[in-house]
């Protein structure tokens, strides 16, 4: 349950691939009661590899301990921060999500066709809920195409190439901070096969399935939320 008053701990809200992090309002309304929360966007116009958003995430956290909760691009983000900050970060939450590239057999295809300009094509709104948003409320599934059309498609482009040559498999493995990995049972961008490897490397960690869509933060917030806290009370974080 949600405690009376808010941790000292920070909650670092890292967003998906569009970087927007304006997405959070759920996840921030269902945590208020039990933890700070402060998200983080990343630059809308200028793409920065995942090295670069390293020093420019730490350069925008908060003082003192911090909690990730990141989801889906910005997984590896969260690890190798956690790994960064040591002792400052109390623990990490992974949500629907992945090590290495989920999509190894697409991406040299899409490596030779994909160019920036097609992120400007706004997606079809039953493919966006097939893929992503599930059932969520339309008032949601518009406010994903505005977030994405503030987004440059070269940035866009740049992200996704990032996806398809990350690996953090071995940060995982070494990573000393709790680690609670939620996964979406609908999930059809972050396929099984991403959710068996972290289990694979980490057999340890707390490893939940949540009934829902790739965005789960979203669509599942208080749910999400609940199953947070309760963890991060378990590991005397709040």
């Amino acid at each position: 349950m949600p405690t009376d008053t808010p941790s000292s701990v920070t909650a670092v809200l890292l967003p998906g691939i569009d970087g927007t992090a304006k997405m959070f309002g759920p996840l921030q309304a269902a945590l208020t009661a039990s933890i700070t929360c402060q998200p983080i966007s990343y630059p809308s116009r200028e793409f920065l590899s995942y090295a670069a958003l390293i020093d420019y995430t730490l350069d925008r956290l908060p003082k003192g301990d911090i909690v990730f909760i990141a989801e889906s691009f910005s997984g590896p983000l969260a690890l190798l921060l956690a790994e960064k900050l040591g002792k400052r970060a109390r623990a990490v939450v992974l949500v629907a999500t992945f090590v290495s590239n989920p999509r190894p057999w697409l991406s040299p295809l899409a490596k030779l066709i994909l160019r920036s300009w097609m992120f400007g094509i706004k997606p079809n709104k039953t493919l966006a809920r097939f893929f992503v948003l599930g059932d969520a409320p339309s008032a949601m599934v518009d406010d994903v195409y505005r977030h994405h059309e503030q987004v440059a498609g070269h940035v866009s482009l740049g992200r996704l190439h990032e996806v398809f040559k990350v690996d953090v498999r071995k940060v995982l493995s070494h990573a000393t901070a709790p680690i609670l990995h939620l996964y979406a049972n609908r999930d059809r961008v972050v396929l099984q096969h991403s959710v068996r490897e972290i289990q694979r490397l980490r057999p340890d960690i707390s490893s939940v399935g949540i009934e829902g869509p790739h965005f789960l933060l979203q669509t599942r917030a208080e749910q999400c939320a609940a199953t947070i806290v309760k963890f991060l009370q378990q590991h005397q974080v709040l």
